[in-house]
């Protein structure tokens, strides 16, 4: 605590830039003191060295929290929030203690990979480029900064966790034909094959065009590439020539799969568009078709009907896998999940046990 001293002054005329000064003084120091107050510990860890978690730390925390969320943090949500702040410190300084480090390397392959899953989520069929990933971020409330900070942290601690527990992870059996025979039983419903369509594409943005008469002028140049292929041009070449889809004019405009049930693309293609080519016979080629992305002429390459798949059928489109090997998959994630998160609680006991820890209570309301 600031403690200031104040001299006895007698009040005069002359006296009177002293008061000033002296008021002057006063004001600082209360802010002085307020900053003291919200820069109190929360808490202290000492492992493999001294850390801080101030009131002011532990506020933005919070707020940033509830931020994202919309929902206020009780106080025992608090208490949850600071327990793993503390359990990030101790992970941290004891991966130190380890010579565990995360490269850069092993950071970029994170987000690719998450990019990859994100596509795939999404059923875009490709990968997330790094803006549609960064944008996915930013609806989430979450900066570029604050995630590849946290992703840093998570990878450290599967790194230091899977190290120092590596022998009970060896010991995690793949799930046997029961488990996955009754997993399929009581979950066959949602291994469904929707209908799906794939085709080529000639593409002319008009993401870009703000104008009805740049909007029309777009138009006219589809209905003269149309015209074309009517008298006889080769669909292929006039895609390399003419398609503003820079990601498939050089394989032949092929736009992927497209799934009936998928909704996001739905709504980004138009209900109109989306619902063309499932109306197509294959091979057969569209006339100048209209979404909310712009003007495409199509001409669809295979369709897949919708059917419940058997056990041991393969997964479309793609094929690679079939469904037995999908459920195994999964189970085994689930078994790899629940060692992990018992090896982790298990592990930052034994921290806690050799770390010096001290929670200030008075500090953890305001």
């Amino acid at each position: 605590m600031l403690y200031l001293t104040v001299p006895s002054l007698e009040i005069t005329l002359g006296g009177m830039k002293r008061i000033l000064l002296l008021t002057a003084a006063l004001l600082l120091g209360t802010q002085i003191v307020f900053a003291q107050l919200i820069d109190k510990p929360v808490a202290t860890v000492k492992l493999a060295k001294f850390e801080v978690i101030s009131i002011k730390q532990f506020r933005q925390q919070i707020e940033d929290l509830e931020e994202r969320t919309k929902n206020k943090l009780s106080a025992e949500d608090r208490r949850k929030l600071l327990d793993l702040l503390i359990s990030e410190m101790l992970i941290s300084q004891a991966a130190s203690l380890e010579n565990v480090t995360v490269t850069q390397g092993e950071i970029d392959s994170r987000i690719a990979l998450a990019r990859q899953t994100g596509g795939l989520g999404l059923n875009l069929n490709r990968e997330l480029t790094e803006q549609e990933f960064r944008q996915l971020l930013q609806q989430s409330g979450l900066s570029w900064e604050e995630y590849v900070e946290q992703l840093e942290k998570a990878i450290l601690q599967q790194k230091f966790v899977m190290q120092k527990k590596k022998a009970l992870f060896d010991k995690i059996a793949p799930p046997a034909e029961t488990e996955i025979e009754d997993f399929y039983e009581a979950n066959k419903t949602a291994f469904v094959a929707p209908d799906m369509v794939r085709f080529r594409h000639i593409y002319i943005d008009t993401r870009n065009l703000s104008s009805a008469d740049e909007k029309n002028k777009a138009r006219t140049r589809a209905e003269e590439i149309s015209r074309e292929l009517r008298n006889g041009a080769s669909f292929d070449d006039l895609v390399v020539k003419y398609s503003d889809d820079k990601n498939s004019r050089y394989k032949g405009g092929d736009f992927g799969y497209l799934r009936r049930d998928d909704q996001a693309r739905r709504q980004l293609l138009g209900r109109e568009f989306f619902e063309a080519p499932f109306k197509m016979d294959i091979g057969e080629i569209s006339g100048v078709l209209q979404s909310n992305i712009g003007f495409h002429i199509i001409r669809v390459t295979e369709k897949i009907p919708f059917r419940l798949l058997a056990l041991d059928d393969p997964i479309p489109p793609q094929n690679n896998s079939t469904v037995r090997d999908q459920i195994s998959a999964q189970l085994l994630q689930q078994k790899q999940a629940e060692f992990y998160q018992q090896a982790l609680m298990d592990l930052l006991g034994e921290l806690k046990k050799k770390a010096e820890i001290r929670i200030f209570e008075e500090n953890l309301t305001w």
